[in-house]
Parts: structure tokens; sequence; C-alpha cells
């Protein structure tokens, strides 16, 4: 059943749930060449299990174009579609269908956590709270199971270099290295540090992250690609245990993810000047 809302609700709903990383699209209509219903704009948001909120003001027009919807999430695919005066979908040019609309899927953003130890863990669950897709890597399948991970979207119990080599890495991804050891950090770095990947950050004292990063780069790394490598990871909270790191490098994430800048709030805009000049 539609709920009667707003454009405005309509909207806050549906980024509301882009932040949570739950499956939703948006539908806007952006053209009607009638004088009847859907009107321009009039928006609806759709969810995977078949939820809606808002609506169009023509009930069988709603129900092809929520089938699309539909189809949109689950191929992650935002698109325009056209439709005839009867409501039966076709793909037909815009001149021969005098309603377009426009669904928009917002794809999450995917934390690929590589390593499966006690910190990768943490930082998984947190992931999965602020809204990313999470994937967790590691080449020991006793470590990277869904029983141990059972908030990763996907778990992958495979050679780091072959999984890094197969794994779709594009300007949504976040990655964290937190394997066991240097070996594994710099063999998965090395398969990470020149891909189109929005973040990219190894765990590690300065000691051990310098060693990573001095072998990767005396083996032909330019300099540049070492600089945007956040580590060691996380922001500087005095974090020692496996729970507070991983807040640490969430932090960091959606400080990169939500363009913050990690400052206390406090100095960002502190109340002190406010009160003075009350």
């Amino acid at each position: 059943m539609t709920v009667q809302v707003t454009q405005n609700e309509v909207l806050a709903a549906f980024l509301d749930a882009v932040a949570k990383g739950d499956g939703v699209a948006l539908i806007t209509v952006t053209k009607n060449e009638t004088s009847g219903e859907p009107p321009l704009g009039a928006k609806m948001a759709v969810w995977e299990d078949g939820k809606r909120l808002g609506s169009l003001g023509n009930p069988d027009m709603e129900e092809d174009i929520a089938q699309d919807a539909l189809e949109s999430i689950k191929n992650q695919k935002s698109l325009s579609v056209v439709y005839p005066r009867t409501t039966s979908r076709t793909l037909r040019t815009r001149r021969t269908s005098p309603f377009e609309v426009y669904i928009e899927v917002v794809q999450p953003p995917t934390l690929l956590v590589v390593g499966a130890g006690h910190i990768g863990g943490f930082v998984a669950r947190l992931g999965k709270m602020v809204g990313f897709d999470v994937v967790v890597l590691d080449d020991r399948p006793e470590f990277a199971n869904e029983e141990r991970l059972p908030d990763a979207d996907q778990v992958i119990a495979q050679d780091f270099a072959e999984a890094l080599t197969e794994f779709p890495i594009d300007e949504n991804t976040y990655i964290v290295i937190v394997t066991r050891g240097h070996k594994q950090d710099e063999l998965s770095l090395r398969h990470v540090i020149n891909s189109s990947a929005a973040y990219v950050g190894m765990i590690g004292s300065h000691r051990r992250a310098s060693a990573v990063l001095k072998m990767v780069y005396d083996s032909g790394v330019p300099l540049e690609s070492i600089a945007q490598v956040r580590s060691p990871i996380g922001l500087d909270i005095g974090a020692e245990t496996p729970e507070e790191i991983a807040v640490s490098i969430i932090s960091e994430i959606l400080m990169a993810y939500k363009g913050g800048t990690g400052m206390p709030m406090s100095k960002k805009d502190p109340i002190t000047q406010r009160v003075a000049t009350q």
C-alpha cells in the first residue's frame, strides 16, 4: 500500500535508506505531455522488499514503474524509462511516449577488508552498521567464513593475490589492509595501490608501515601512489584494543567518504563564541 506523503519526505526517506545501505530506488517523473497524472517531478521510493513510499497519482502506471524499479535495484543500475498512454510498458523512443521517469539507484560503497583477524572482524561489523557493502578476504578458511563474519555481505577464502586481481575495485571501493603480517600486507598493497579505489589504508606501526611502503617503493611504485596510502591507518583517538582500532579505522573512512575534517565538533564551531555574543 502506498503512503501519501510529501515529495520532500520521499526524498528524505530515500537518502536515509541509502545511508543505511538498503536496496532502494527513487522514481522521479521527468516528462508528462498530458494534462493528467502524474505531475512533473512527482516522486516515489521503492524498496527491494516491495515497500513503497509516495505516489505518482496513477495506480496502474505505478505498478509498471514499481516493477521496473525492482529490476533496477536487482541490477544496481539507474536508468530512464518511457511509457505509453496504456499501462503496458514499452521501450519506445521519447517521441512516441508522453511519460518518462528516471529510476535512481545508489549503490552503497564497498568496504573491502583484507584480513579476517580480530581487527578485520570488528571493522567489518562497524562498516556494515554505517551502510557499507562489506567484503572480507583472507587466505585462511578457518578465519574467512560466514560463521565468524556474520555481518559481511561476502566472505572470500582465497589467496590474496588471486582474489585481489579478480576483485572489481572502482571509485566506490574503500580498502582496509589488516592482514596477519607485513608480508601479506605488502603483497596485498601491491595489488591495490594503483587501483581506482577511493581509499586504501594499511595497518601497522610507523616502523612497520614505513618498512612495507619502502619495499613497495623500491619495486618501482611511484612516490605519488604511495603517498595516497593511509598508513598507519585510522584517526588518532588513542585506540589500543581491536574494537577501538576498528572505530578509529571506520572513523577515518567515514571522514574520507563524507568529506569530513576529523576535527572535534567543539573546535570546528566553538560554542563559546556564540555564548559570548548572545
